[in-house]
């Protein structure tokens, strides 16, 4: 790193004491320049392992060919390349962890270098076969047996995948999620019960899209029906932050989706996402009519929910159109009769003369330390700046 700051240094003196120099000069910048950034694309080593196709260029002295799948199991078709089945084992490179919830070591990646010029990178649900010109052929029919190994369904009912970043890519962080066995009569009001039937039978359908909009006051029960929510579903349920979120039409996000088809996003506080254009210079509502609703759709199959605080006053209005919008759903206090009846279910000895939200209900003996707010803020904050 030093001789490269010394030769800037350099040549920014040589620049300013002989003018005359300066094209010369900035062009031979260009070119060092453009040499360190080969240098680093085909470094040995990525953020997280060894980087394949440097590595292969490094053994076999030619660019390889590439073939990926995703969605198969990938401890069997580890078993498959251990056995020598695609050609003899030379070399074995794996990057380990250990896994406190399973309580066993388990591999994220792992490289194998087999003897006819081939190399096969696994992950966790997917493998990359980079091989020569000549072996179309043999990685077309890897791949179709692979297929055939698919990945087994979701063992953890309640698990959600969190997406990471980490400089600058994205990945999935599998995590379990406290269980809730919910009875949607006693915690909601009544008017919930068709909503949820319809939410679920959305959510259960293969290869379908749209969005759920679930919104309401804090404390009125949106997480805890969204983690009963994950329970119950059998697809793949991806988190996705609200700064995230900002970026779903990026390049690193788009791979995760095509990796990841007729999955569930799920983005929570996403008053930012889905404020009105017409309010807001970001492109976070257009990224999400695209993935829900526009030419990508059809590919991706993605269903996204969003739960936020505030009304739908400022909330874009190509979000609510028919067709584009499962559902949406306003959650707020419990009717009198509802929270008593809750109340005595949990056995809470509590006089109830109000209607009051489910962490009221279920937190009696707590102090509410929220603090009284003088000026409205959120959305509706926002509309009246606007008015005026």
């Amino acid at each position: 790193m030093a001789p490269i700051l010394l030769a800037f240094l350099l040549i920014r003196l040589a620049m300013l004491l002989l003018p005359g120099c300066t094209v010369w000069l900035q062009n031979r910048w260009h070119q060092i320049k453009t040499t360190l950034k080969k240098q680093k694309a085909t470094g040995l080593f990525d953020d997280h392992f060894i980087e394949p196709r440097a590595f292969y260029l490094k053994e076999f002295k030619t660019v390889p060919c590439i073939s990926y799948i995703s969605n198969i199991d990938s401890s069997k078709v580890f078993d498959l390349i251990a056995t020598d089945k695609y050609g003899k084992v030379k070399s074995t490179y794996q990057r380990n962890y250990y896994c406190w919830q399973h309580e066993k070591i388990e591999f994220s990646k792992t490289l194998f270098k087999l003897e006819n010029n081939m190399l096969i990178r696994l992950g966790d649900d997917w493998a990359e076969i980079l091989f020569g010109t000549n072996d179309f052929e043999k990685a077309n029919s890897m791949l179709l047996e692979f297929k055939a190994l698919k990945a087994p369904e979701k063992e953890e009912d309640y698990e959600i995948n969190i997406i990471t970043v980490y400089n600058n890519s994205l990945d999935l962080k599998s995590l379990s999620i406290k269980p809730t066995s919910l009875d949607i009569d006693l915690y909601y009001n009544n008017d919930f019960k068709s909503v949820d039937a319809v939410i679920k039978e959305r959510l259960a359908k293969e290869n379908d899209k749209g969005i759920v909009l679930l919104h309401g006051l804090p404390g009125t029960g949106k997480t805890t029906y969204l983690r009963h929510l994950i329970g119950n579903m059998k697809k793949k349920v991806m988190f996705v932050s609200p700064g995230v979120a900002g970026n779903l039409m990026n390049p690193e996000f788009m791979d995760l989706l095509i990796d990841n088809p007729n999955a569930v996003l799920v983005i929570e506080d996403a008053e930012n996402i889905i404020m009105d254009r017409r309010y807001s210079s970001q492109s976070s509502v257009s990224n999400l009519l695209n993935i829900s609703d526009g030419l990508l759709s059809d590919c991706l199959n993605v269903q996204i929910i969003c739960t936020f605080n505030s009304e739908l006053s400022m909330v874009d209005s190509a979000l609510l159109r028919k067709g584009r919008l499962i559902v949406r759903y306003e959650f707020g206090k419990l009717s009198i009769e509802k929270a008593r009846g809750l109340s005595e279910h949990l056995g809470l000895k509590q006089e109830i003369d109000k209607p009051m939200t489910l962490a009221e209900i279920t937190n009696p003996g707590e102090e509410n330390y929220e603090m009284k707010k003088v000026n409205v803020v959120g959305f509706r904050r926002m509309g009246e700046m606007i008015e005026n």
